[in-house]
């Protein structure tokens, strides 16, 4: 890679002009779509799938599928680098709340650990909805014709797949302890977060170099609103799930009258 290489000239695995991803666009909506449609799929087979000899397999297919997304994330960075021209993958650890959820997801459903799902639950349905929700914060400089556009949602939907195909099919559920479980977790992550952030001005880790008007720019103190925020969050999500399924109780009472 000398210094006459160009980013934006590397074809497929490579990048786009700034600003190719345009969101809220079929180019947005469309994974998430397809995503949806498979989650309902799995509901409507959800039998079938239970009682299939294969079953095991099939998940850990899934499992291979999302270790692709991640570590194709890692050699595409040695290859093209990043918008910095940057080939180290020292800015590009592992230590965003996606690849938390990423990894806990992979070992999740091929072990259907209990504890593992609660961190995968929480971690998962929030960071990567909130990433498939506002992807322009990162993901700016590719569409379908890169290689980027599929690895990006590949990373985040595959672990929202996985989570809701454990819920329907394994009848898994996270408990309340799992709340404070997962936010421990990425307590430990940010602690990490900080420092290789501050060890490495280009990066970014947790988002905490992200330009956020109402937040301050001091790491320790972001860090520290990230950890209330965090706890305030999965809270709202256990009282939101426990009112789900007390609606999906009343409901199944109902028809059976």
């Amino acid at each position: 890679m000398s210094g006459y290489y160009t980013y934006y000239e590397d074809g497929f695995f490579g990048f786009g002009p700034p600003g190719t991803f345009r969101p809220y666009t079929l180019m947005h909506f469309l994974p998430l779509i397809i995503c949806a449609f498979l989650v309902w799929l799995v509901w409507k087979k959800r039998e079938p799938l239970r009682h299939m000899k294969g079953e095991m397999h099939l998940r850990y297919v899934l499992s291979f599928l999302m270790f692709l997304m991640e570590f194709g994330f890692y050699i595409r960075l040695l290859y093209v680098g990043n918008t910095y021209g940057d080939f180290t993958m020292m800015t590009k650890l592992p230590l965003q709340v996606c690849d938390v959820g990423m990894i806990t997801c992979m070992f999740m459903i091929t072990s259907r650990f209990p504890a593992l799902f609660g961190i995968n639950f929480f971690v998962t349905l929030f960071g990567a909805t909130l990433a498939c929700l506002i992807p322009q914060t990162v993901l700016t400089e590719a569409d379908p014709s890169y290689f980027r556009y599929y690895q990006y949602f590949g990373e985040h939907l595959l672990p929202i797949f996985g989570t809701f195909y454990m819920i329907i099919i394994h009848r898994m559920r996270p408990r309340y302890r799992d709340v404070w479980i997962a936010s421990g977790v990425l307590f430990c992550v940010l602690i990490l977060a900080v420092r290789m952030t501050e060890a490495f001005p280009p990066a970014s880790y947790m988002f905490l170099r992200l330009k956020i008007p109402f937040l301050p720019e001091n790491l320790y103190v972001r860090a520290a609103i990230y950890t209330v925020l965090v706890i305030a969050v999965f809270h709202l999500m256990w009282f939101l799930w426990k009112a789900f399924l007390r609606v999906a109780e009343r409901k199944e009472r109902n028809g059976r009258r």
